[in-house]
């Protein structure tokens, strides 16, 4: 599992270091864009969740791919946070529901809309006070929630393209998902 764990929160890492000067620079120009664009950060540990079902699988994948990227992004320490937060907030919903022994689509989501709504909270802390309105605050939880939503639909079908394509993983649980 750590192995697994380290390659999708290296792969993230990268993601996250190859996007920064893109994101930094949505994230000066527009808050509600940037709900959209900066979740990708999410995809990595969504992806290990599903592909590895064991308990601390997310939020394990989330803090390798901060401290690899730490050095090489603006927020410095920060990106633990704005990472591991969420995840955790994730892995507690996942774990709760016992979904890595009995996984359920529902549970998947309701997992994936606690990360959104953490990154959400974030994400106000951080805006700029003369952009901030009602209109944005809305479009911006807006977006983050379609985004961190269309992210773990993406983990979903790339979970199954591993399986399809003959990955072997180790099962935990139930595979009728």
């Amino acid at each position: 599992m750590l192995l697994q764990c380290a390659a999708f929160g290296a792969i993230t890492a990268v993601l996250i270091v190859a996007l920064a000067p893109l994101t930094h620079s949505i994230a000066l120009l527009s808050p509600v864009v940037y709900s959209l664009v900066g979740s990708v950060s999410s995809l990595g540990p969504l992806v290990a969740a599903r592909w590895i079902r064991a308990p601390g699988s997310l939020l394990l994948t989330a803090l390798v791919a901060s401290l690899l990227a730490l050095p090489f992004t603006a927020l410095g320490f920060l990106i633990v946070v704005a990472l591991g937060l969420p995840a955790l907030t994730a892995e507690l919903v996942l774990l709760a529901s016992r979904f890595y022994s009995r996984p359920r689509e529902t549970v998947w989501y309701l997992a994936s809309a606690g990360l959104a709504l953490v990154l959400f909270a974030i994400s106000l802390a951080v805006i700029d006070p003369a952009a901030m309105s009602p209109w944005v605050v809305v479009f911006t939880f807006a977006g983050r929630m379609l985004s961190v939503l269309l992210l773990a639909a993406v983990a979903v079908r790339v979970e199954k393209a591993l399986a399809t394509s003959g990955v072997r993983r180790r099962y935990r649980g139930r595979t009728d998902t």
